[in-house]
């Protein structure tokens, strides 16, 4: 695969000046942008996987003037078209992303994909010198994020993870509120929402006509095709981890923003389906505690459960008061704070266009985003040590500098999984 574009960071360094040139060399250079991307140029985006998070994304996209989309990809035909028909003009479809990356054109691209195809298809952008837009979570394994990171420093990418909450005002006025000290000392905090869903017995079925379904798989193991896994692929952990890794990458991120860390010291898990209710590799409930350096953290998924009057969110507990917050408000106890209730504007459900907007505009002034691909590893790496943690069933130790368990060689054999051929992360393996 060849990109008639690219160069060499040697030759990139070598066009720099002497402090951008010292700057590059340190690691903290970013590429430019395709040439002709201004201020005020339209930036020319591709949108990988036109499924549901894809949808809300490109309903998004088509009404920006900031941008243009100019293709589509799904591994399943009509969807790819039915996006192609929502762009409308001159968008292209295609059912293989590796056909958009060819694309010189192309300035960055979405990849709002199954969970397990995050990293690769990140990393084949960055390669082929495109920004990313990637959904949370960042990856499936602690080794594909941190090789995410890598490839988006060493091409020089803006790489902005689908954790939209950093670009709402709503969380960013609670976590400066958990920031400025006013609840006092913050010795808790944690996160909750109710159980996993269950699937029912997996059946399996000839492939759908317009599906390659080997290329939707990926680098996953191989097997037949089976509506559950297509249509609810977060049940098996093949490719996602339930909610843990849907909401939790979420919700955990906001805990990290807010206490100022990146690390906890050590997890610990416990988890069980109570109820005989087949499929789905998750378990129903989960209970998860991580020891931080000043606080604990908690992650909870429970049925009919409730703090501060909210079905899911997140709790901040302070020396002082305590805070407790969904997408819709924040609530602040106790009365005597004098912090009102404060609300979300708008559907902060669906609201991406401001964290649309931050990843543009980033493109163009070649500035980190709000969701820097490094803040999704730490939030994404917090909710894999729980799925760890669970797996191994005891308290694990972990060293977060060398990203590793501490003398426990059993549990860092989670922290990486086999590919399946041709498909390859540390080869740079893009299939073909």
């Amino acid at each position: 695969m060849g990109y008639p574009h690219r160069v060499t960071r040697r030759t990139f360094l070598s066009t720099m000046g002497g402090g951008a040139l010292a700057a590059a060399a340190a690691g903290a250079w970013i590429a430019p942008a395709r040439a002709g991307t201004g201020a005020n140029d339209q930036v020319v985006l591709a949108l990988i996987g036109c499924g549901g998070m894809g949808n809300r994304h490109l309903d998004s996209l088509v009404k920006r003037t900031d941008s243009q989309v100019a293709a589509v990809c799904d591994v399943y035909i009509p969807r790819a078209q039915a996006a192609r028909d929502k762009v409308g003009g001159s968008c292209e479809w295609y059912q293989d992303y590796r056909r958009i990356l060819d694309r010189d054109d192309i300035d960055a691209v979405f990849c709002p994909t199954p969970d397990h195809w995050h990293a690769l298809m990140t990393i084949h952008a960055c390669q082929a010198w495109k920004d990313v837009y990637v959904e949370k979570p960042l990856s499936t394994t602690i080794a594909e994020g941190r090789a995410m990171v890598e490839a988006a420093r060493r091409y020089g990418r803006v790489v902005q993870v689908g954790t939209q909450q950093r670009s709402l005002k709503l969380f960013q006025d609670a976590v400066g509120i958990v920031q400025s000290g006013r609840l006092g000392q913050v010795t808790a905090a944690g996160t909750w929402i109710g159980p996993n869903g269950q699937t029912g017995p997996e059946t399996y079925e000839p492939v759908p006509e317009g599906l390659d379904w080997d290329l939707w798989l990926g680098p996953a193991p191989y097997v037949p095709f089976s509506p559950q896994r297509f249509g609810s692929f977060r049940a098996f952990h093949d490719y996602a981890n339930g909610e843990l890794t849907n909401w939790g990458v979420h919700l955990m991120d906001i805990v990290l923003w807010a206490i100022r860390e990146n690390w906890p010291l050590s997890i610990s898990a416990a988890g069980g389906s109570y109820r005989t209710v087949p499929g789905s590799d998750d378990h129903e409930n989960l209970e998860i505690l991580y020891k931080f350096r000043r606080c604990n953290v908690t992650w909870q998924q429970r049925h009919s459960y409730q703090i501060g009057g909210k079905g899911y969110g997140i709790h901040f507990h302070g020396t002082a008061g305590r805070l407790f917050m969904d997408r819709g408000s924040f609530v602040v106890e106790p009365e005597g704070l004098a912090i009102p209730e404060t609300f979300e504007t708008g559907d902060p459900w669906i609201d991406v266009d401001s964290h649309h907007r931050n990843f543009i505009e980033c493109i163009k002034t070649r500035q980190r985003p709000n969701s820097d691909v490094e803040l999704g590893h730490f939030a994404t790496a917090l909710v894999l040590l729980g799925a760890i943690a669970l797996d191994c069933n005891r308290t694990l130790e972990w060293d977060g500098d060398r990203e590793r368990f501490i003398g426990d060689p059993a549990a860092d054999r989670h922290l990486s999984r086999p590919y399946r051929a041709p498909w390859s992360l540390t080869g740079g393996g893009m299939g073909r």
